[in-house]
């Protein structure tokens, strides 16, 4: 029982922020070398949808996701919010642009905040992406990330208000 108390508070530990005593309400710091161990995380939680997830930090209006996909991701339209994404590791191809087919509301808000998805992206432009870029999606934009076959990519998404 002890070891797995201590297990626990040693992953507590390393999903957290690195923030020090005095550091004003709000910061947030990461470390290049502790998304190693987030990804490894992440990648024993991959879900049917080939991807797992963790919100590292929120704050109020925009928050910080790792995301980790392993396949491609779905097509994807925020109204309220523009991405800004950090490629951390792998990489893929980004879809962005064009019209989603056969779009529908995502999730129980999805209508209510501009939420949407599709079965595929018409007419978007592709671009390759790998570790170390960076990308801004601008709102009311489909994307979609496609994942070689056997590969994997690992990136942060900032979600930020749009207004």
């Amino acid at each position: 029982m002890r070891r797995l108390l201590l297990a626990a508070m040693f992953i507590c530990i390393l999903a957290t922020q690195v923030v020090a005593d005095g550091d004003p309400a709000g910061f947030g710091m990461w470390k290049a070398a502790d998304f190693t161990d987030h990804e490894a995380a992440l990648n024993q939680k991959v879900g049917p949808d080939h991807s797992a997830r963790e919100t590292l930090g929120s704050y109020g209006n925009h928050m910080i996701r790792m995301i980790h996909r392993v396949g491609d991701g779905a097509p994807e339209f925020h109204a309220a919010f523009v991405d800004l994404w950090i490629v951390t590791s792998g990489g893929g191809t980004l879809v962005v642009g064009g019209s989603l087919v056969d779009a529908k509301s995502l999730g129980a808000n999805g209508a209510a905040n501009g939420e949407m998805t599709g079965t595929s992206i018409d007419g978007g432009s592709r671009h390759e992406v790998a570790a170390g870029d960076v990308i801004h999606i601008p709102a009311n934009t489909p994307h979609q990330v496609l994942v070689p076959k056997g590969g994997e990519i690992t990136y942060l998404r900032i979600a930020i208000p749009a207004k």
